[in-house]
Parts: C-alpha cells; sequence; structure tokens
C-alpha cells in the first residue's frame, strides 16, 4: 500500500480499501409492488407498498402492523408491479389519495379491484 501523506516514512492513515464491485443486472429484476388488502372482519381496505407481497400479507395478519392489527385477517385483492420504487410510491400515494369521501370504499370495482372470491 503507498504511504498516504507522510512523505515516504511508511505509514498511512487509513488503507486502501477496493470497493465492492456491483452487478447492476442483479437489481434490474427486482420489483416493487403497490397492493390493497381488504379485511375480512369489517370489509375496510388497506393500501401499500411492498418489495415482497405475500411476507408484507403475513406480517398485516400476525399483527405486525399497528394500524391493520385490530382488523385481521386480511386478504389479498388487488396488486401492481412496478420497476422502480418512485413509480411504486407515486402509485401508492394515489390509490390513498382516491379513500378521501370513501369512494374508494364504496366502488372498488371501479379500480378493477377484484372483489369475489378470496383474493390470491
Amino acid at each position: 500500500m503507498p504511504p498516504c501523506h507522510g512523505g515516504g516514512r511508511g505509514f498511512e492513515s487509513r488503507p486502501v480499501r477496493k470497493k465492492p464491485q456491483s452487478n447492476p443486472g442483479l437489481f434490474r429484476f427486482m420489483s416493487f409492488y403497490v397492493y390493497i388488502i381488504r379485511s375480512e372482519q369489517d370489509k375496510s381496505y388497506y393500501k401499500g407498498f411492498t418489495e415482497d407481497p405475500l411476507l408484507r400479507l403475513q406480517r398485516h395478519n400476525e399483527g405486525q402492523s399497528a394500524y391493520t392489527r385490530t382488523k385481521a385477517p386480511w386478504v389479498l385483492v388487488y396488486l401492481e408491479v412496478y420497476e422502480t420504487k418512485r413509480e411504486a410510491l407515486i402509485r401508492e400515494k394515489a390509490l390513498k389519495k382516491y379513500a378521501i369521501g370513501n369512494c374508494f370504499y364504496t366502488s372498488p370495482a371501479y379500480f378493477g379491484i377484484i372483489t369475489s372470491g378470496n383474493g390470491f
């Protein structure tokens, strides 16, 4: 390792570190999801964002989310996939905006939400 600011005295302020090589193709396949779940208890809806929708649904049903804890069990009724986190968060915000005035809750079919069966 070359000496750093030592004028060749042989000491270093810190070792030279190599940056780990990243694989740009690795993150190309990462997906981000916007989801809507419905409470089987009171038929209310919850909208969110995640990188793993099945794990997130499991956590909602296990009571690991403060808001959804008291309304379990939850069923996944809608899922969208996005390539970037930014796109997913923008869509999540737009879906949450639709809840104003309960227009979302009174007409879930308007948004293409699966309303029959147990979801996914």
